[in-house]
């Protein structure tokens, strides 16, 4: 049984006797977020893992839809149109209805556990973290693997009970995500040290997995879902990012953590293969990490693919001119969230009564400001101190409005910069609901 880790947080590992063949979360070169791109491209060319979609027993596995995790322009252009997808069934079809829209109609929709005979999978979902994210865990008779994705979040008991139980004495691998994921703390130009702050985030993301590796006896804990960087024109958010290799992941720890089962952590890069049976990691040729994170960086502004990534798109260059637009979103986003919380009450229920600012910024650097309190949906004064401040370039928030991008190109794509109040008051839900609106208002017909 070997899993190899192809880059990202796309996984390449078969179940029963080599039988049945999964691949997870393919990400190519398509831009996420509108200005990240892969730190380290696909370890086999992308038409071998295309040429894999028309085996009979292949499985595409997609965890959530954020685009790092769906290559729509490649998965549509060259995959096989009939293969096999898993995907968890979320409170909202978008990402099955995505996944249709790009011609894939063999869907299998999870709800909680399913058996394929051969193989099981169950789909793991915390809804106080995210309703539109799952872990995905497979079983044959003798092993499991615990793809994880995003969700590196400290497991709540009833989760962790059920994997254990599914598990159930398996050779166990969990995979997980161990590094940042939004442009915490780098596009917060009122934080001070942010490098020491983006350490100590990723370290705690490391540190959780550690403890759910421990609490579920896994023999495995397999780093990922953090090779890349977001190019974002006029910016060095590139140069300031975390590059989640083995050894600067063990850099990160000290004595005093006291970490027992620090040797389950896999020391593995992008095109490396974990024999289950051994422990053994293994490559066909010998390469170095640092390299070939600094070469790809080179490829992709040499080859010009950061001109696909949004900030450096010509087609995003008109400017903002009605601010009663900004307004309008604001008050639609107050809508949203009341309805969503009548749906979902406990979902990041103390957004209600926070104050959310918008300053949208022009090339002459005049500012469209409003601000709005959650819930009541009344509009501030626009020197108001919000929990959240966002600003965003004009010609950006224009793109937004006119469904080009969507909101968390902003946030987690690094294209505005954002202030919290106070400083150390992290405001998830906020941020959480402007995603889940941005996607919404995208979607949504005229």
């Amino acid at each position: 049984m070997e899993v190899t880790l192809i880059n990202h947080s796309s996984l390449l590992f078969k179940l029963h006797n080599n039988k049945y063949t999964f691949l997870t979360d393919f990400w190519n070169l398509t831009p996420a977020f509108g200005s990240w791109l892969p730190s380290a491209l696909p370890f086999y060319n992308p038409t071998y893992l295309a040429g894999l979609s028309y085996k009979p027993n292949f499985f595409l596995v997609i965890s959530h839809a954020h685009d790092d995790h769906i290559d729509d322009y490649f998965l549509t252009k060259y995959f096989n149109k009939d293969m096999k997808i898993i995907i968890n069934k979320f409170p909202s079809p978008s990402l099955a209805k995505r996944v249709n829209k790009m011609g894939f109609e063999n869907v299998i929709l999870l709800d909680k556990e399913k058996d394929f005979k051969d193989f099981q999978v169950m789909s793991v979902v915390d809804e106080t973290v995210s309703n539109d994210d799952s872990s995905l865990v497979f079983r044959d008779k003798q092993y499991c693997v615990h793809h994880g994705n995003d969700n590196w979040f400290k497991l709540r008991k009833d989760n962790l009970k059920k994997i254990k139980k599914f598990s159930n004495k398996r050779v166990f691998l969990y995979a997980a995500q161990t590094n940042s994921a939004s442009g915490h703390p780098i596009t917060y130009p009122n934080l001070s040290d942010r490098q020491k702050l983006l350490k100590r985030k990723v370290k705690k993301m490391l540190l959780a997995g550690f403890e759910n590796a421990k609490n579920l006896n896994a023999n495995y804990f397999l780093p990922y879902a953090g090779y890349s960087k977001a190019y974002v024109k006029g910016k060095n958010y590139h140069e300031e990012a975390f590059d989640p290799t083995y050894d600067n992941l063990l850099n990160l720890l000290n004595k005093s953590d006291k970490i027992k089962n620090k040797k389950k952590l896999v020391d593995i890069f992008c095109g490396g293969t974990l024999n289950l049976k051994n422990g053994k990691v293994t490559y066909p040729f010998d390469y170095n990490p640092d390299d070939i994170i600094k070469v790809t960086e080179k490829y992709i502004k040499g080859e010009k693919i950061i001109e696909k990534c949004d900030t450096f798109n010509k087609d995003f260059q008109l400017e903002l001119e009605n601010p009663e637009l900004v307004k309008n979103y604001l008050e639609d986003f107050n809508i949203f969230v009341n309805q969503y919380l009548e749906r979902f009450p406990n979902f990041y229920p103390e957004v209600l009564g926070k104050k959310l600012r918008f300053v949208i910024v022009k090339s002459n650097n005049e500012k469209i400001d409003y601000s709005i309190i959650i819930g009541s949906g009344k509009i501030c004064e626009s020197q108001i101190q919000a929990n959240k401040e966002f600003f965003i370039p004009s010609n950006l928030f224009r793109a937004l409005i006119e469904k080009k991008i969507v909101f968390e190109n902003l946030y987690t794509g690094y294209e505005a910069e954002i202030n919290r109040n106070p400083l150390n008051q992290y405001n998830r839900g906020i941020l959480m609901f402007l995603d889940m609106f941005g996607y919404k208002y995208k979607n949504q017909k005229i």
